[in-house]
């Protein structure tokens, strides 16, 4: 049996964990996370095996194969000071949805033994208390490989996400990046954006239908990750926030040619149709 260790136990990381409990991988799972409530809800659970109290005792850990890591930017490059030291054998295995920042300190201090597995999976909810084992069930998985590294690592690491369920996708860095900013963080930035925009003294619960709340929902997320991924993939935001500007300004300057404006908007209807 094999020992793997997940650091931080909201969504991502108690799905991972019940996910892992419920399939044929024989994982004995350690867990780490700041919050004692989470760590007794997965022992009582039975989805994790040991609940580490302090995050200071995991460097005497012995003979992990995979750390996990299942928290925000800032605290994966806080965990990855503190364990770095630990031998090539143990693979850091990174969920986060951008990968710039923990990939430039990786760098920095000359890591690796890292890989980043990226679930496209997710809530606005977040805690243990929402955790799923279905969350990655038929979803895809990006998997980028910045060391290019081979072998049993990397088999490891496939083999945990196709046993419960996922399906994963290899991706460059960039790539990853660049079709991120497009397809959640610009979205989640422009909700954000929006809900800075309603005026104060409107209560919009009163007036706004299904697809306002819909809209708007992914700007209840955590503001602690979205400021990590704002600011991690900012160099893609920006660009892509210039072409939201440029297309905005487009779509403003038709509103006296309304003829000229159906075509544009039937353009865009056809567009996402497509998709």
């Amino acid at each position: 049996m094999k020992n793997i260790l997940i650091l931080g136990l909201g969504l991502i990381g108690g799905s991972l964990a019940k996910a892992i409990k419920e399939s044929e991988l024989e994982y004995r799972i350690h867990a780490y996370d700041p919050d004692q409530l989470s760590l007794e809800n997965a022992l009582n659970d039975k989805s994790i095996d040991v609940a580490i109290d302090q995050i200071e005792a995991i460097p005497q850990l012995e003979d992990l194969s995979l750390i996990i890591l299942s928290s925000s930017i800032d605290k994966t490059i806080e965990n990855l000071k503190l364990l770095k030291s630990k031998g090539e054998k143990t693979l850091f295995v990174s969920l986060a949805s951008s990968l710039t920042s923990i990939n430039d300190f990786a760098e920095q201090e000359g890591m690796k033994n890292i890989i980043f597995t990226h679930p496209i999976s997710g809530s606005h909810k977040s805690g243990y208390e929402n955790a799923s084992p279905d969350l990655f069930n038929q979803k895809n998985v990006i998997s980028v490989n910045v060391n290019d590294l081979q072998g049993n690592q990397v088999h490891e690491i496939e083999k945990m996400w196709s046993s419960i369920g996922s399906n994963i996708i290899n991706m460059s860095l960039d790539d990853h990046e660049r079709f991120l900013m497009f397809t959640s963080h610009l979205p989640h930035l422009i909700a954000y954006t929006t809900m800075l925009s309603i005026d104060d003294e409107l209560d919009i619960s009163k007036f706004s239908a299904g697809g306002l709340k819909e809209f708007l929902r992914i700007a209840e997320s955590s503001p602690d990750m979205w400021a990590d991924i704002f600011s991690s993939n900012s160099k893609n935001l920006k660009v892509g926030s210039e072409i939201f500007i440029k297309n905005l300004n487009k779509i403003i300057d038709l509103f006296k040619n309304p003829e000229t404006l159906k075509e544009l908007l039937s353009e865009i209807k056809n567009k996402k149709q497509k998709l």
